[in-house]
């Protein structure tokens, strides 16, 4: 019999989270699929759960490699592969049960190489913690629902429609063989160029604005917690999509696409790193691109930007500050004490709203008309031009008598 989807699972010690995680693919509403797991070495009980599981049930593949990183793991399972579509996902996190259902429909329906659905994050204990985020993991203010699309219709914003995560996405497998995508083999950024060059190879993307994956973010010792160490993995991601880029001949078409989605890579990797571990990415940014990195400077670590700083470019006015990033809690949090200027942070995710921000409560968007800023600052940590554009556009729409005043993040004149 023919599978439709192979599922593919990189285990690595996970035993706390596996059962969770293969429950959810047994109770799915869609059942015909075969479930590869890649065991990478695991030195706990993982392979013995994986073992129980392939006793019940014969769609159960299992595959031993050495400890090699699950960007290996993916690879290895790829060639195991017998379904028309493959559906990776974590061995910490799980899908909702009609996740394959909806994602195999959607796929089908419109004819796609790629197929994308929103994502839950959520705590340890299964907390929903984040939902219904507008630029995340898709940017809902660029990206077409439920109507296929290729790069050659978003050639400035084809890389910032929607993450680079794999496991939100199903992809025919057609796609990945016949284009030889392969993971890198990095400790973290080994889905990065994958994620991006498929973008491009795909000739149908189609995106719906369903929640069907639950993303942990609390996974203790998860990879996301080691990632400052090893930040320069994003730029090793980077010079493979230009490579990519530059062989089939589009680099130029592509290239602001491709700036700005390095810049917000690079971003979200250094906000995590201590001065030491920052001075060593700039080194090696420099070493690798030696003549591009300069296109990415605007987004290296503003260590001027200080509550003195801040205070000093707030001045006597009002303002609420657009994001609670990364990098402005690490600002706010050197405060010796609240500023009164500032009346508060706004986020467009409103499950945060209510919540404290360091000395300031987290707002809604429409806040601003109620709490009558004179102004707005953006502090969105990825410095995303596409968000900063659609942020003017809604100023003059929503908020006429609120200014968005310039990012903190453009060059200290």
């Amino acid at each position: 019999m023919h599978i439709k989807i192979s599922i593919i699972i990189p285990i690595h010690n996970v035993e706390k989270y596996l059962k969770k995680c293969l429950d959810s693919i047994f109770n799915q509403t869609f059942q015909d699929f075969e479930i590869i797991c890649v065991d990478d070495g695991s030195t706990d009980k993982s392979l013995d759960i994986l073992e129980e599981y392939k006793k019940k049930d014969g769609r159960f593949v299992i595959i031993r490699q050495r400890h090699s990183g699950a960007g290996a793991a993916r690879n290895n399972g790829i060639k195991f592969a017998k379904g028309k579509y493959i559906q990776f996902l974590d061995a910490d996190d799980y899908f909702e049960p009609n996740m394959l259902e909806e994602m195999y429909n959607h796929a089908e329906k419109f004819d796609a190489d790629i197929t994308a659905c929103s994502i839950k994050k959520v705590d340890d204990a299964g907390n929903v913690i984040e939902s219904k985020n507008p630029n995340s993991p898709i940017n809902l203010d660029l990206t077409p629902m439920e109507a296929p699309f290729c790069w050659k219709d978003f050639k400035e914003d084809i890389f910032c429609l929607f993450n680079v995560a794999v496991w939100n996405k199903l992809y025919l497998k057609e796609l990945i063989t016949s284009n030889n995508l392969e993971f890198q083999n990095l400790t973290s950024c080994n889905d990065v160029a994958f994620g991006h060059i498929s973008k491009i190879c795909a000739k149908r993307i189609v995106v719906f604005n369903k929640r069907l994956v639950n993303y942990n973010c609390g996974r203790s010792g998860s990879i996301s917690q080691f990632r400052a160490k090893n930040a320069k993995n994003i730029i090793y991601a980077a010079l493979q999509i230009r490579k990519f880029l530059q062989e089939r001949g589009i680099y130029e078409e592509l290239k602001k696409s491709y700036i700005k989605a390095v810049k917000m890579h690079i971003s979200w990797e250094i906000c995590r790193c201590d001065d030491e571990q920052y001075q060593d990415f700039v080194k090696e940014l420099k070493a690798l691109m030696p003549e591009d990195w300069i296109l990415f400077k605007a987004v290296l670590r503003k260590d001027y930007i200080t509550p003195e700083f801040l205070n000093k470019r707030i001045g006597n006015k009002k303002v609420m500050l657009w994001g609670a990033s990364l990098f402005i809690k690490q600002v706010l949090e050197k405060e010796t004490e609240k500023n009164p200027n500032i009346l508060g942070i706004i986020d467009r995710n409103k499950a945060f709203a209510g919540e404290q921000f360091c000395n300031y409560t987290i707002y809604p968007p429409e806040a601003i008309n109620k709490l009558k800023p004179d102004g707005v600052i953006l502090t969105v940590s990825s410095n995303n031009e596409s968000i900063y554009e659609s942020l003017k556009a809604e100023f003059r729409e929503k908020y006429l008598n609120t200014e968005l005043l310039p990012n903190i993040f453009e060059e200290q004149q």
